[in-house]
Order: structure tokens, then C-alpha cells, then sequence
């Protein structure tokens, strides 16, 4: 397999990792078509079938699953080279895709943005607010921000930076007021934020919540509407025009901040620019 095959080889990876067209597609801002096409020109090239389509889904076949590993192991040494040569100036340059949940990204990690772009203008960030735990071993991503002590991705290295401290919100005009509680639906019912408000309806007798949300930033926008009462992170909250926090006797709680990072990234400059900068921004959070 000639080295060249990088080109043709990366569209499989895409699809291995994603396991479909459309979605490696967006992943490497190209059309379906196109991987479409490149996957099958490499499949001519190596006359063995790559993928086969399961319950709607495209797994690997043994060659394919042979080709996804050995194009982790170009992609890991092409990066490497990258980092090592871009550390020759000690200049942060290239990509560095970065995942958190909606919002912290939108509220915490975009608003420190122009500090990190500024200081490193060749420095390319993909920011990725999902709020699923995206995978770093598959290259979903290559740093993650966590709220919680990961229980998965074991090859990625962890480190706890700092803490996310919430209290409960309201819209200022009604903080003073007795308002109904706005609640996670039962899918969330496992997430500190859902048990927390759960814990505290029980405790006070609350009525049944009229509103439940599976979205923080559905939330954020309920209570700026007026529509009752609930728990944010105060970095969110005291930050919100039309927000004022409640008093309710309630004691507040806080959630741990985790920093994830692929091993064999970690020491390219431009990570090591982003971790730094991540670092940094959580820790005035403390």
C-alpha cells in the first residue's frame, strides 16, 4: 500500500468512525457523493469490499476493519509530524476540533475564544457542542470538556481542572416570587441537574412540574421568559440580562470539570495551546 493511499484512506476512516456516508461527509466538509466514490475507488484499488450495510448502519468488513486501524496509525504519525514541525517556532498551527456541552460552549468557552484566536492566528478551532460524550479514541473529537468523572473513552487521559458551581434562577422580576419548578424530562432523569431539582421539589412538596426541557439552553430561554424557576451554572446565570438568583434556602450544588485529550495528541503544540487555554478559562471558574 503505497503512501499516497493517505488521500483515498482517510474517507474510510470517516466512514469507519461514523459509520455512515452522510455523516463522514460532514466530518470532512465534502459531499456524500464524494465519499461515496472515494471509499469505492479505494476498494477498487484493493479488490476487498470495505463496509457492509447492517440495519441501516455501515460496518466494517475484516479488510475494512484492517484499513480503519492501519489509516489510525497514518493519521497519528501524519499529526505527529505536523506538531513536531510546528513546534520548531513553538507556533500553534492547524486544527484542533474541541467538545463540550451546548451550553458551556455557547456560554462559557466562546466568549474566551478571542483570547486564544488572538494569541495564535494560525491556530484553526472546531468547536463540537453536543451534549453526548463524543469519543476521542474514534476521533470524534480531540479534546473534551467533561462535568463529570469519565467512565469511558480509557485510553484518553484525563485531568479534573476545576468546578462548575450552579444556584436556582429566575427572571428578575419574579426572584422574590413562590414560581413553579421547570424540570428535566425523564430521559435526563440520571443527570446531576435533573436529581438536584428532583431532591428539592420532594423537599419543598412542589406540585408537579408544568414545563420539563431536554435542553439546558431551552431552559436558559424559559426562565428569561418567565416561566418559572431553575438551577443554571452561575457563570450562565449572574451573566443572563433579565436573570436574578432565587432565595430559597436551597444548598447549592457544583459539578467537577474534566479535560480529556487523545495520548498521542497531547503533545502537539497546537493541543497543548488549547489545553492550556481551556485550563486557564476553567479555572477562573473555581
Amino acid at each position: 500500500m503505497q503512501a499516497t493511499d493517505w488521500d483515498d484512506m482517510r474517507f474510510v476512516l470517516a466512514v469507519g468512525r461514523t459509520q455512515s456516508y452522510a455523516a463522514a461527509a460532514r466530518q470532512l466538509r465534502v459531499n456524500e457523493s464524494t465519499v461515496a466514490r472515494r471509499v469505492a475507488q479505494f476498494e477498487r484499488h484493493l479488490s476487498a469490499r470495505l463496509f457492509e450495510r447492517s440495519d441501516g448502519i455501515l460496518q466494517p468488513t475484516d479488510a475494512g476493519a484492517e484499513t480503519i486501524a492501519r489509516a489510525e496509525r497514518i493519521e497519528l504519525e501524519v499529526q505527529a509530524t505536523e506538531g513536531r514541525l510546528a513546534g520548531i517556532n513553538d507556533r500553534a498551527a492547524g486544527s484542533v476540533r474541541v467538545t463540550a456541552a451546548c451550553l458551556f460552549t455557547n456560554h462559557i468557552l466562546v466568549p474566551a475564544l478571542p483570547r486564544l484566536l488572538n494569541k495564535h492566528p494560525l491556530l484553526r478551532v472546531e468547536l463540537v457542542a453536543d451534549g453526548r460524550d463524543l469519543s476521542l479514541t474514534n476521533r470524534e473529537a480531540d479534546v473534551a470538556v467533561r462535568l463529570a468523572r469519565p467512565e469511558s473513552d480509557s485510553r484518553a487521559i484525563a485531568k479534573r481542572v476545576g468546578k462548575l458551581s450552579y444556584a436556582v434562577y429566575a427572571s428578575t422580576s419574579q426572584a422574590d416570587e413562590a414560581l413553579p419548578w421547570i424540570a428535566y424530562d425523564d430521559r435526563l432523569r440520571d443527570l446531576p441537574q435533573a436529581k438536584w431539582i428532583a431532591d428539592e421539589m420532594a423537599r419543598d412538596g412542589a406540585a408537579k412540574p408544568q414545563l420539563l426541557i431536554n435542553d439546558a439552553e431551552t431552559l436558559l430561554k424559559c426562565l428569561v421568559l418567565g416561566l418559572g424557576k431553575s438551577l443554571l451554572p452561575v457563570e450562565v446565570g449572574d451573566r443572563t440580562r433579565g436573570l436574578a438568583r432565587v432565595s430559597d434556602g436551597s444548598k447549592p450544588m457544583a459539578r467537577e470539570i474534566w479535560l480529556l485529550v487523545h495520548p498521542e495528541l497531547r503533545d502537539l503544540t497546537r493541543v497543548k495551546a488549547v489545553m492550556n487555554w481551556l485550563q486557564e478559562t476553567t479555572r477562573k471558574l473555581t
